[in-house]
């Protein structure tokens, strides 16, 4: 009785965090259609059919089935909450201020707290495959790097990676030094892209690499009998989370740049520089009849 009420909570937890993530992206992805990386509204709306076709297929009553899509709905339950507690934070005046390049170092600091808090509580909030675990912790330090830069990235994997080292297991070293690695390389891209987020297309290409590297570095310092094994069990899993993570932490930041660029406070100062710009004109043609005058008074 316990096993089948637990098994229907899981259901409702998968369904209602799989919801959340149709909802999003089906409500937020036409406002990418102008704009430029095209590809994420592409990208999106297969990711769409993807929701709905493992949606579908919860209901299948193969067990073969079911142990083999549980991993991914319950993959969906991590990136929900990473999406909502992304959400949060986006609404905060000091993400809004990184985001536009306008911060102060209580804004990177506000920042590395939230993105380390994450980071550690990705350690804990794993899920099982077979022996192994998966999670979204380097998708957080990543992100952060390419976010906030080396003074929120850099110190939020140190952070994160020294948690999950001291948690221990076999794979403890490779997975902190992965994520250390994280922070560092997305504060690099940082800096060489001006302070900027990447565009979709890079940011989800630059997941994918990095989900490879992170298995490569588990087999360079872990046995093989156990680097094998592990990697078989998580890889596919870490892929599809990274990558889809990925793409809808770029929609959010991409919203919440495109409503603050239309704000009131925007809308009223443009309103001005236009009118501005209209006196402008104005006087250089009142100018221009000045000097006709002039030189009609010269002549006569």
């Amino acid at each position: 009785m316990v096993n089948v009420s637990f098994t229907v909570l899981n259901n409702l937890l998968t369904m209602g965090a799989a919801i959340i993530i149709f909802g999003f992206i089906s409500t937020r992805l036409p406002q990418f259609r102008n704009l430029r990386d095209s590809s994420i509204y592409e990208i999106g709306y297969l990711i769409i059919i993807g929701i709905f076709s493992i949606v579908i297929s919860i209901f299948n009553q193969s067990t073969h089935s079911a142990e083999f899509l549980m991993p991914f709905l319950n993959m969906f339950k991590v990136l929900s909450v990473v999406l909502i507690f992304m959400l949060i934070a986006t609404k905060t005046k000091s993400f809004n201020n990184i985001l536009h390049r306008e911060f102060t170092k209580k804004d990177l600091f506000i920042a590395f707290v939230i993105f380390s808090i994450l980071g550690c509580l990705a350690s804990r909030y794993t899920i099982p495959v077979n022996s192994s675990f998966a999670n979204v912790r380097n998708l957080i330090i990543l992100i952060a790097g390419l976010f906030g830069g080396p003074y929120v990235g850099i110190p939020a994997g140190i952070v994160s990676g020294g948690f999950r080292f001291f948690a221990g297991g076999t794979t403890a070293l490779p997975c902190s030094l992965a994520t250390v690695i994280a922070g560092f390389l997305g504060s690099l891209i940082n800096i060489l892209n001006d302070g900027k987020f990447p565009k979709g297309r890079s940011a989800v290409i630059l997941m994918f690499l990095y989900v490879g590297f992170e298995m490569a570095l588990i087999i360079w310092l872990t046995p093989p009998n156990i680097s094998i094994v592990y990697i078989n069990d998580i890889y596919p899993l870490m892929l599809f989370g990274g990558v889809m993570g990925m793409i809808l932490c770029v929609m959010i930041f991409r919203e919440v740049k495109s409503d603050n660029e239309f704000s009131y406070e925007k809308l009223e100062i443009k309103e001005l520089e236009n009118t501005l710009e209209s006196y402008q004109d104005e006087l250089e043609k009142l100018q221009e009849d000045v000097e006709l005058l002039k030189k009609k008074n010269d002549i006569e």
